[in-house]
């Protein structure tokens, strides 16, 4: 977050590179970039069907089932993404008036957005300006759900690399729907928790570090004190964020990091899905069992799509490792 008096409030400013780690390869980190976006997809589809259920309703082992509009299909988690994912490679940063007619033209009902977001909207549709609309839902309060968190992983990788940027670009994409200052940091701790896992760190340790909220910042030293994982997930970005850093950390593989979220019942597609995020990033997108993405949905906007929005940030970002943005929009 840049200084009350600093002359560049985007924090755009040059950015340091730090070492790269000589573990991490080059093949590695794109294979992590595609993981991040496929992995979003994969839990989002996943958790689907069983959203609303609790822990014993749902299967141990999780399979592409009929859901809303098919086996391998996306919900409003992964449409945000994409169009979030698109906004950045047109504008290198995250510009809020690009991201929001992105988030409009991409719109699909049936896709099954929230309450809160849908308001958003429904108030830009009637002229409202995109800084004043998300400040107007839920009471004037705004929004403290996960909206923001769930859709986040293209930022983690485009600016992995400079955590202060980081925030600040995580923080500007959640403000487009998310006024509220949990709905905010759900979005600034969940992109740290992708960016450690795609350099190969600890993202529950990046995440606790990144947490400027007491909500967020106790619900995440609470899953690391518990030597297991409790559910339902909760729709707000305290009850459901710290849960997916903690399956993708402590899990050994991408698929019991998503089967743990999942599992853990409630809001089963976004904690699938930013689970899915993390452990992408942590294993990569060649770790995520076959039967699960050949399953996804392929048109316009379907895997294969989401694979290139991934492998054009991670390009643009230098490998990964942050390179200084240029401003405006193509």
């Amino acid at each position: 977050m840049p200084d009350a008096g600093s002359t560049d409030p985007d924090g755009l400013g040059a950015v340091a590179r730090p070492l790269r780690d000589p573990l991490v390869t080059d093949d590695d980190r794109t294979d992590r970039a595609r993981g991040a976006l496929l992995g979003t997809f994969v839990g989002d589809a996943l958790g689907m069907p069983y959203e609303g259920r609790g822990p014993h309703a749902i299967p141990a082992v999780l399979e592409m089932v009929d859901a809303r509009l098919g086996p391998g299909t996306y919900t409003d988690d992964t449409q945000m993404m994409i169009a979030l994912a698109e906004s950045l490679l047109r504008c290198d940063v995250v510009d809020p008036e690009d991201v929001a007619g992105a988030f409009r033209t991409h719109y699909e009902p049936a896709r099954g957005y929230g309450a809160g977001t849908t308001r958003v909207l429904e108030l830009w549709q009637q002229g409202e300006s995109v800084d004043y609309a998300a400040r107007r839902v839920f009471g004037g309060q705004g929004s403290l759900g996960n909206g923001a968190a769930m859709r986040v992983a293209p930022v983690a990788i485009r600016f992995a690399g400079d955590n202060g940027l980081l925030a600040t670009q995580a923080g500007r994409s959640a403000r487009v729907t998310h006024a509220h200052p949990v709905g905010i940091d759900g979005a600034v701790v969940q992109a740290a928790a992708v960016a450690a896992a795609l350099a190969g760190e600890d993202p529950l340790a990046a995440a606790i570090g990144a947490a400027r909220t007491r909500e967020l910042r106790e619900a995440m030293l609470k899953v690391h004190d518990c030597a297991s994982l409790t559910g339902p997930a909760t729709s707000s970005a305290e009850g459901s964020v710290p849960l997916a850093i903690a399956a993708a950390r402590s899990a050994a593989t991408f698929e019991e990091a998503v089967t743990q979220a999942v599992r853990a019942g409630g809001d089963t597609d976004t904690t699938g899905a930013m689970a899915g995020a993390i452990a992408g990033a942590r294993f990569g997108a060649s770790a995520i069992p076959s039967r699960w993405i050949d399953v996804l949905e392929d048109g316009d906007h379907g895997r294969s799509h989401v694979a290139s929005l991934a492998e054009q940030l991670h390009a643009r970002a230098g490998g990964g490792w942050g390179t200084t943005p240029r401003h405006g929009c193509r």
